[in-house]
């Protein structure tokens, strides 16, 4: 079956409207709350962190003058640690629960009647297979990270010995295309991993990243012109109008303009998260459409009795023997003599 390579950009609008209007209310308040939640815990976490390795600044010059003991420093470490490690936390707990909203926006445009709402969200979120998902999450930013990496060093190599800002520029142009082209390539991953999760058991879950990029092939610069027209030009326009109104604010010493700007953009933002969520999982639904996803995992998974280790139950491991190597000696003239004539 021929892949669809494109969505009519009208088409997908009218589609989205008729998918976040009727449960956009239901929807906005579990989302933005969470959201809003995640990233005040986030905020305050990152600023304690921030405290903490001030004063192990002072602890170190406090340590060189004997006024302050090493364990100090060691227990503001650990604090720091542990605030990573918290974030860390935090990001996988959101992470999971951004995945929840979007099935549940995929199973109300298979199913109309299922709502989308914070009980909805939440049934997905308690079901996911969390073990299985920060792994994908783990594979996609470890994929990422590694296809960028070697412009990264080759920008901070060039950058250090030419000290030329436009090759430097350059390079985090094309680090960011990489860094965009294979998020778009790797952006179907949780879906086409929810189509085959039974199969998962026990399987590599770079599986699903495979399956995603061949997903994608013929449809990247449709995704992107989706992005970035239905979710990230509205977010930005939103964004330089109340954001400009706080700097104004913040410029001409006018408080008060400087934070009803911040109020009105983070609302706004925080209010279109249902859009965000919705358009992901419209697209794949759309695309799904005229794509088979079996082929897009052909060849990835192993069979099950290899994973038990049933195939290897009977196998019987046999030494090689050695090969026996011809003789080098030449044979003697006499033996390739003829034999000789009986006499009568």
């Amino acid at each position: 079956m021929k892949k669809q390579h494109s969505l009519s950009l009208s088409d997908f609008v009218k589609d989205l409207k008729a998918l976040v209007k009727p449960h956009y209310l239901s929807a906005m308040w579990p989302i933005g709350g969470v959201t809003i939640i995640y990233f005040a815990l986030v905020c305050i976490v990152s600023l304690f962190s921030t405290n903490v390795l001030q004063s192990m600044t002072m602890s170190v010059m406090m340590i060189m003058y004997g006024m302050a003991s090493p364990l100090a420093l060691l227990v503001g470490l650990l604090e720091v640690f542990a605030g990573i490690a918290l974030i860390a936390a935090l990001a996988f707990f959101y992470n999971f629960y951004v995945v929840a909203a979007q099935y549940a926006y995929q199973d109300h445009l298979a199913n109309p009647d299922q709502p989308v709402s914070a009980g909805s969200i939440w049934l997905h979120f308690k079901h996911l297979r969390k073990n299985q998902l920060w792994r994908v999450a783990l594979y996609i930013g470890l994929f990422i990270f590694l296809w960028s990496l070697p412009l990264n060093i080759i920008a901070d190599v060039i950058g250090g010995l030419t000290h030329n800002a436009i090759w430097l520029r350059g390079l985090q142009l094309v680090n960011e295309i990489v860094v965009i082209w294979k998020s778009i390539e790797f952006s179907q991953s949780y879906f086409l991993y929810r189509e085959k999760q039974p199969q998962f058991l026990g399987q590599s879950m770079r599986h699903a990243l495979t399956a995603s990029r061949r997903f994608m092939g013929g449809r990247k610069l449709n995704y992107f012109l989706v992005i970035l027209l239905v979710v990230v030009l509205p977010m930005a326009v939103w964004a330089a109008i109340f954001g400009g109104l706080a700097f104004y604010g913040n410029y001409t010493a006018t408080y008060v303009l400087m934070y009803i700007g911040l109020l009105i953009a983070i609302l706004g933002l925080v209010c279109y998260l249902p859009v965000v969520f919705a358009t992901g999982a419209l697209f794949y639904v759309r695309s799904k459409e005229d794509d088979d996803t079996e082929e897009d995992f052909r060849d990835t998974f192993k069979p099950v009795a290899e994973l038990t280790g049933e195939a290897f139950v009977h196998e019987v491991y046999v030494p090689k023997k050695a090969k026996v190597q011809p003789s080098p000696t030449v044979k003697k003239d006499d033996e390739h003599q003829p034999e000789a004539k009986k006499e009568d």
